[in-house]
C-alpha cells in the first residue's frame, strides 16, 4: 500500500476546536461522565475500511520510501465538494448485478461472482464453494480433511456464529484452510515456501479465499461487501496471511483505491469499484513516481484538459501494486503547478487501462509472485466523469483513504510475526540440550518472552486502532500513523528474535528456517509499501507537540475509551467520508489515557497487580515528558532541524501503544486477555515493561525476568491450545505441536 505520509496533518490547525485533556496534564476525575455514549455525538460514526480489494492486497502506489508532503497543508484542500458527493456507507446495493456503464464504459452486468455462499456464511468466512484447482475435494473438505463448515481436524469443532466466539469468521476461515503444518496442504507453510522460491502468484490460495469472500471484507455491506467491524476484518486477514502474506496483495490490494473512492467519490463511482471487487477485479492505486521518491509534491504525471472534453494523462507511475494485472486503476496526477491542491484523482476503467503501457514487474525480495509494475501514460484519454471528488482534491482524498490502508496493512505484520514465533516455539520444544528441552533454558525463555511481548503490544494496538477508525474516523489520523510504526517496528523485532531461536537452522533453505525467512522478508515489505517509516515519524512529530497544551474542554468519557477496546462488539457503519486530515489534538487514546491512567493504576492495585500499576504510572510520566519535549523542540529552530523531533515521535509511538494496552486491560473487567485468568495483568506487565524499555532506548533484554515471564507463558499457552496470538480467543486448525 503506497501512500504519502500525512505529515501535513498539522497540529497548529486547531480551527477553533476545543482540546480535551492533554497528555501532560493531571487527569480530572470529574471528566468521567457516565452518560457519555460510545461515540461522541459530534463525531460521525464509521471510519474507512481499507485493505482489501479483490486480488490485490497491499496498495503499492506510493514509493517504497513513502511520499512526504511535509510542510504542505492538505487540510486546506476544499473537501466540501468531495463530501457532498461522497458515497454513503449505507447506500442500497441493487438487488442484482448492475448493468450501468462504469467509468471507462465497462459494464459489470453478468460478470459478478456467484452470490453463493449465503450472506451469513460470507460474512463469517464460511463454507467453501468454489475450490481452486488442486485444492480440497468438492465434498467441502479442507486440505487436511476438515469440514468446510468449521470442524477442526483432530480437535473440537471451531466455534461458529452464536457459539460465543469473539471472531467466528476468522475461526471458520482458518478451519476452511486446514492445518498449515501439513506438508500436502496447498494453503500451508510448505506450499507457501515453494511458491516463494518460484516467485509464483498464489492462484489457488487466492481462489480459495475468494470462495470465502475475503476480498469483500473491506467493502461495506451496503455495497455488497462483508465488512462489519474492522477488528473482525483484521482477524480474518491475519489467519489467511499467517500462511502466506502474499495473499494480501493477491486478494485485497484494491483497498487503497476503494477507500479513496468511498471517501471522496460519487455514489456511482462507489458502486463501480464495489462491483469490480465483487466480480473478482483488481483496482490498482497509482500515486508514486520514481524520480520524486518520498516527495509526492514533486510528482510530474499530468492530467490535462482535452480540447474535445475530458482529460488526457501523460507521465508514469512507479511500483504500482498489481500494476501489470489490474483491471482498473485510481491515478493521482498533477492538474496545477504547485501545492497539495495541485493534484486530482481519476478512476480508470478497463477501456482506459487498455491504452496504458504496463512495464515489466520489478523483482522484489518479499511477497514474491506479486507484480509491482510501472504504468506509463502517453496522452491516455480520460472521461470527465472519471474525476474522483473535486479537481484539486485528489491528494487529500488519497491520504484520507490511506489512513485505513495503514491500519489494515498491520494484519501482514501480525501474521508474519505469529508464524515466526509459532515456528520457533515448536522448534525449541522439540530440541534438547543437556537433557532438557531448549525451550526451558533461561536464555530461550527470555527471548520467547520478548518476542511474545512485542507481538502482543502490536496486536492490542492494532485491534484498538481497528475499532477507533470505525468509531471516530474524524480523529483517527494520528492513530493511523502510530499503529503503522509500532506494528512494523515491533513485529520485525519479534521475528528477528524468533529466527535467532532456530540457531543454525535459521539460515538453512529448508525446514523451519525457510518458513521464518519468508515471514521475515514479507514483513519487511510492509514497512515501506504504503507509508515509509520516515513519513510516518514526520506525521507523528508534526502532531505530538499539540498534546502539551492546556485543555479547553474534557470530552473523553470512560465509555468512549472502553468502546475502543471492546473487541468483536458491534460497531457503527463505516463512514469513509468522515475521515479527516485535520491534526487537532483530539486523539482518543492519548486523551483517554491521560484522563484515566490513575483509575487504571488503582484498579490494577485492587486486582493484586502492583507492578503493572507502577508501570502504568511510568507510562503516564513518560508520555507527559515526551510531549513536553516535543513542544520545546518545535520552538527551538536548532532542535527542530535535527533528529530530535523524529526520535521523540518514535518514543511517543511506543508509549502510545503502552497507553492502548493499559486501556485494553481496563476495558475488559472480569475477563483475562491472552488466556490469563480474569483480571490477570501478567501480559500487561510484560508489554509495558518492554515498551518502556524500547521508548527509553534501553535494551529490552535488561527487563527483569519477573516482568517478562508472563509473556512467555502466554504465547506458550496459546500455541498449545492452539490459538492465534491475539487478545481474545481465535481457535486455529493447527495440529498440536511438541509438548
Amino acid at each position: 500500500m503506497t501512500t504519502p505520509p500525512t505529515a501535513a496533518e498539522r497540529p497548529d490547525d486547531t480551527s477553533g476546536q476545543a482540546a480535551a485533556h492533554p497528555v501532560g496534564l493531571t487527569p480530572r476525575a470529574s471528566a468521567e461522565r457516565p452518560d457519555a455514549t460510545p461515540a461522541a455525538a459530534a463525531e460521525q460514526p464509521g471510519g474507512a475500511s481499507a485493505i482489501a480489494e479483490r486480488r490485490a492486497g497491499l496498495p503499492a502506489a506510493e514509493g517504497p520510501d513513502g511520499a512526504s508532503v511535509a510542510a504542505e497543508r492538505l487540510d486546506a484542500v476544499p473537501t466540501a465538494a468531495e463530501r457532498s458527493h461522497g458515497a454513503s456507507a449505507t447506500a442500497k446495493r441493487p438487488a442484482g448485478p448492475s448493468a450501468a456503464l462504469r467509468p471507462g464504459g465497462w459494464s459489470v452486468a453478468g460478470e459478478r461472482r456467484d452470490a453463493s455462499p449465503a450472506a451469513a456464511e460470507r460474512a463469517h468466512g464460511g463454507s467453501g464453494a468454489g475450490e481452486p484447482a488442486g485444492g480440497p475435494s468438492a465434498g467441502g473438505e479442507g486440505p487436511n480433511g476438515a469440514s468446510a463448515v468449521g470442524e477442526r481436524p483432530g480437535g473440537p469443532a471451531v466455534a461458529a456464529e452464536g457459539t460465543g466466539a469473539v471472531f467466528p469468521g476468522a475461526e471458520s476461515l482458518d478451519a476452511l484452510l486446514g492445518d498449515p503444518w501439513r506438508a500436502g496442504n496447498p494453503y500451508g507453510f510448505a506450499a507457501a515456501v515453494a511458491r516463494d522460491g518460484r516467485a509464483e502468484f498464489p492462484h489457488a490460495f487466492a481462489e480459495r479465499l475468494e470462495s470465502a469472500d475475503l476480498p469483500l471484507a473491506h467493502v461495506p455491506a451496503g455495497l455488497g461487501g462483508t465488512l462489519t467491524g474492522l477488528d473482525d476484518t483484521l482477524q480474518r486477514v491475519r489467519v489467511a496471511a499467517r500462511r502466506d502474506a502474499a495473499v494480501m496483495p493477491a486478494t485485497l490490494l484494491s483497498c487503497a483505491a476503494v477507500a479513496t473512492v468511498l471517501a471522496a467519490g460519487t455514489p456511482e463511482q462507489a458502486r463501480a469499484v464495489a462491483d469490480w471487487v465483487h466480480a473478482g477485479r483488481t483496482v490498482a492505486f497509482a500515486l508514486s513516481e520514481e524520480h520524486a521518491g518520498s516527495d509526492v509534491l514533486a510528482n510530474t504525471c499530468r492530467l490535462e484538459e482535452a480540447p474535445g472534453g475530458g482529460f488526457t494523462l501523460s507521465g508514469s507511475k512507479w511500483l504500482v501494486g498489481r500494476g501489470a494485472t489490474a483491471h482498473a486503476a485510481l491515478v493521482v496526477a498533477r492538474t496545477a503547478p504547485r501545492g497539495p491542491a495541485a493534484f486530482t484523482a481519476v478512476l480508470l476503467g478497463p477501456r482506459e487501462l487498455a491504452r496504458v503501457r504496463r512495464a515489466a514487474a520489478h523483482p522484489v525480495t518479499g511477497m514474491r509472485g506479486i507484480d509491482f509494475a510501472d504504468l506509463v501514460f502517453d496522452g491516455t484519454p480520460v472521461p470527465a466523469d472519471a474525476v474522483v471528488g473535486a479537481v484539486g482534491g485528489g491528494l487529500a482524498a488519497a491520504m484520507r483513504g490511506q489512513q485505513l490502508v495503514r491500519l489494515l496493512s498491520t494484519a501482514a505484520c501480525l501474521a508474519t510475526a505469529d508464524t515466526a514465533l509459532r515456528t520457533a516455539l515448536r522448534f525449541t520444544r522439540s530440541r534438547k540440550a543437556a537433557g532438557a528441552a531448549v525451550a526451558a533454558t533461561a536464555h530461550t525463555e527470555r527471548d520467547i518472552a520478548l518476542a511474545g511481548a512485542e507481538l502482543m503490544a502490536a496486536d492490542v494496538l492494532s485491534l484498538t486502532a481497528a475499532r477507533y477508525a470505525q468509531l471516530s474516523p474524524g480523529t483517527f489520523g494520528l492513530c493511523s500513523h502510530v499503529v503503522k510504526r509500532v506494528a512494523t517496528r515491533l513485529t520485525a523485532s519479534s521475528i528477528v528474535r524468533s529466527r535467532g531461536l532456530l540457531g543454525a537452522r535459521g539460515f538453512l533453505a529448508d525446514g523451519p528456517g525457510s518458513v521464518v525467512d519468508k515471514a521475515q522478508r514479507d514483513n519487511a515489505v510492509v514497512e515501506s509499501i504504503d507509508t515509509s517509516p520516515l513519513g510516518v515519524l514526520r506525521a507523528v512529530a508534526a502532531q505530538l507537540p499539540a498534546y502539551a497544551e492546556p485543555p479547553q474542554d474534557a470530552r473523553t468519557a470512560p465509555q468512549d475509551v472502553r468502546a475502543l477496546c471492546a473487541y468483536g462488539e458491534p460497531l457503527p457503519a463505516l463512514d469513509h467520508t468522515a475521515l479527516d486530515l485535520a491534526a487537532r489534538p483530539r486523539d482518543r487514546v492519548l486523551l483517554g489515557f491521560a484522563e484515566h491512567a490513575a483509575t487504571v493504576a488503582a484498579r490494577l492495585e485492587e486486582c493484586g497487580a502492583p507492578r503493572a500499576a507502577e508501570l502504568v504510572r511510568e507510562v503516564r510520566t513518560a508520555l507527559a515528558a515526551t510531549v513536553a519535549a516535543a513542544a520545546d523542540a518545535r520552538r527551538d529552530r536548532a532542535r527542530a532541524a535535527g533528529p530530535e523531533p523524529l526520535d521523540l515521535a518514535d518514543s511517543g509511538c511506543l508509549l502510545y501503544a503502552a497507553a492502548a494496552a493499559a486501556l485494553a486491560w481496563w476495558a475488559h473487567p472480569g475477563r483475562g486477555l491472552y488466556g490469563e485468568r480474569a483480571d490477570g495483568a501478567g501480559w500487561l506487565t510484560a508489554v509495558l515493561a518492554v515498551l518502556l524499555a524500547h521508548a527509553d532506548g534501553r535494551d529490552p533484554r535488561r527487563v527483569p525476568a519477573g516482568d517478562l515471564a508472563p509473556a512467555a507463558e502466554a504465547v506458550t499457552r496459546l500455541d498449545a491450545d492452539p490459538q492465534l496470538f491475539t487478545a481474545l480467543p481465535v481457535r486455529l486448525s493447527d495440529a498440536p505441536g511438541p509438548a
